[in-house]
């Protein structure tokens, strides 16, 4: 997707990975007008939108940024990080989830909220914690008698010792990678972001979802 946008010099063009689907105000899915863009140094476009709604029609900024390599090059394709400002509203889970990891409910939901600021570099580090106390109470409630071991290992261990599902395997797994990247110095995984991170980190909760699901129903259609 191409837009124009205003520099110091002239103006230019350029490519951005996506349009904003939902307004950040009255939080509802939207097709957004674009009024203004400005790009600084390559790297970061700030676009200003306008809710098209009638009983809304709030003006908001959506910050692009493009990834830059370590020789310092940036790439040709801004990519949505977030939008401001920002009505927050938690992310709601089901029951189960809950019951599962309560813990999980609350951190996920303060790193959404401190991403929703622009707080990236707090938010990323957030979900890690989320993904490690989901993983860890799902994993201490098939295996109750080895509690004090999970609780004291790592994310990586408890995910290939304890965790049976392939699925939830499979997913918690990539989810900790981007996690880890999110709270070390050097990113391995650098053509993925904290968007990636939440979207596995959904995808485990529907597996987690999906399993129990499945066992209630094998029970009560043995």
């Amino acid at each position: 997707m191409k837009v124009k946008v205003t520099t110091e010099q002239a103006d230019q063009v350029i490519e951005i990975d996506t349009y904003p689907d939902t307004c950040p105000k009255c939080l509802r899915g939207i097709d957004p007008r674009f009024k203004f863009g400005y790009v600084f140094n390559n790297v970061r476009s700030d676009i200003v939108y306008q809710c098209p709604r009638q009983d809304c029609r709030e003006l908001f900024i959506a910050y692009y940024f493009a990834h830059v390599n370590t020789q310092g090059q940036a790439s040709p394709l801004h990519r949505l990080k977030r939008l401001a400002p920002q009505t927050h509203q938690n992310r709601i889970f089901s029951e189960h989830i809950i019951s599962t990891s309560g813990d999980f409910v609350r951190i996920f939901n303060q790193a959404n909220h401190a991403e929703e600021l622009g707080m990236s570099d707090i938010a990323g580090p957030g979900y890690r914690k989320a993904l490690e106390f989901l993983i860890k109470d799902y994993s201490i409630l098939s295996n109750s008698e080895a509690s004090e071991a999970i609780k004291h290992k790592q994310l990586s261990s408890v995910i290939n010792d304890y965790v049976t599902d392939t699925n939830v395997k499979s997913t918690a797994k990539r989810a900790a990678w981007l996690g880890n990247d999110e709270t070390h110095y050097y990113r391995k995984w650098e053509d993925k972001d904290i968007r990636d991170l939440k979207i596995l980190i959904e995808l485990t909760v529907r597996c987690i979802e999906s399993e129990e699901l499945t066992r209630k129903y094998e029970e009560e259609m043995p």
